[in-house]
């Protein structure tokens, strides 16, 4: 039976499926909807509480298509809603809840469509990636990259529905985030010279880094983005409980996010540089005092070219008529590009409504998102090669 786009976007909205948690309901919910049309394919991450889907139709054995979406969103707590975000709200046009943008609204489509893949995936395979833990660094995407990249016959072209407002983008810079724990050596504030004072060494730190970052505005740009060059944000510096205390303790938490192109691995020495002056200056007041470094999430920066086939493709198939443009926010694309499949972002909903209360999506951009997804459900009846490369 047909079940429309609406109603699996109610039945998906209603699991609270926030990053950094186990997902068994979601992916439940997901398998049993795909169970009829797809082969269903589990990926458990090492520790067994998350789990990646693959859904595949058609044979593999030929190059195919790659929808792409996580099914994760980020929590809600503190957020001023005026109504269930976890229960689909419908008011005129706009479908209120938490994830409606970003991007359970794709995800519906995308199952909503898979009768129609089905039904016509003879020539071309279709498959459907569903990762978790996205919004916190693209973290459960990896197996789900691996596996299509490896497969008999890779795929030729893979869509990320994060929400672009049903415009193709073809760009993003990558990201890397830190967090650096300062342990020092405590003392009373009288007496600083006997003690090593974790606050000052990240503060120092985080000035250096602020230089860096300076640099960086007049370093290599590309006007495609906004701002055209690489960034080195410091989001939080938290250390000390009494101002009378020397404090043996301070964290410290950044990104880079760099522009496609860039010598990101030559910024990324320069932070290690400076990184490894402060530990040596803290241990210079305190044998036993350390810097320690943890990396919290890494995604490559997507860059498809412009006039490249494949976007030309998925601007047919949505129907945009403009060029291919460029986003502020990371996604998984990048991953995927980087494995060797060619990939754009293209999606309902805007991400300007991601992340905060009362987040949406209206109806007739879902109907657009099925409008090209049905599409796709025909051309999957000839070699992919024939119409991408048109």
């Amino acid at each position: 039976m047909q079940v429309s786009t609406e109603e699996i976007l109610e039945k998906i909205i209603s699991v609270p499926s926030v990053t950094d948690t186990e997902n068994s309901e979601v992916v439940a919910r997901i398998a049993e909807v795909a169970a009829p049309f797809a082969r269903v394919r589990h990926l458990p991450n090492a520790a067994g509480d998350r789990t990646a889907l693959l859904l595949s139709i058609g044979p593999e054995a030929r190059p195919g298509v790659v929808l792409s979406a996580h099914t994760d969103v980020v929590a809600v707590e503190g957020q001023p809603w005026t109504s269930d975000p976890f229960a689909l709200t419908a008011r005129g046009d706009r479908l209120y809840g938490r994830g409606t943008s970003d991007m359970k609204g794709f995800v519906a489509c995308v199952l909503a469509a898979l009768p129609a893949f089905a039904a016509a995936a003879l020539e071309t395979p279709v498959h459907v990636a569903l990762s978790y833990d996205e919004e916190i660094g693209c973290k459960g995407a990896g197996d789900l990259v691996a596996l299509l990249a490896a497969l008999p016959a890779p795929p030729l072209l893979c869509i990320v529905g994060e929400p672009t407002g049903m415009k193709v983008k073809r760009a993003h810079k990558g990201k890397t985030g830190w967090r650096i724990t300062a342990t020092g050596r405590t003392g009373h504030s009288a007496l600083p010279h006997r003690a090593a004072n974790a606050v000052t060494a990240l503060a120092r730190l985080a000035a250096r880094l602020a230089d860096l970052a300076d640099e960086l505005r007049h370093g290599a740009r590309d006007q495609a983005f906004d701002p055209p060059y690489a960034t080195l944000h410091i989001g939080s510096l938290h250390g000390g409980g009494a101002l009378n205390v020397v404090p043996d303790k301070a964290v410290m938490e950044f990104e880079l996010r760099g522009i496609p192109g860039a010598d990101t691995p030559a910024i990324l020495r320069r932070i290690e540089a400076l990184v490894a002056e402060a530990r040596a200056a803290l241990k210079a007041e305190a044998e036993e005092a350390e810097l320690a470094v943890e990396e919290l999430s890494s995604y490559p920066a997507l860059a498809t070219a412009a006039g490249s086939a494949e976007a030309a493709a998925v601007a047919r198939l949505c129907g945009d008529n403009g060029p291919p443009g460029t986003i502020a926010f990371g996604t998984e694309a990048g991953l995927y590009s980087e494995a060797g499949i060619p990939t754009l972002v293209c999606g309902p909903g805007d991400i300007a409504r991601a992340h905060k209360a009362d987040e949406w999506v209206a109806r007739d951009e879902l109907a657009q998102c099925d409008a090209m997804l049905a599409r796709l459900a025909e051309l999957l009846r000839r070699p992919a090669a024939d119409w991408i490369t048109r």
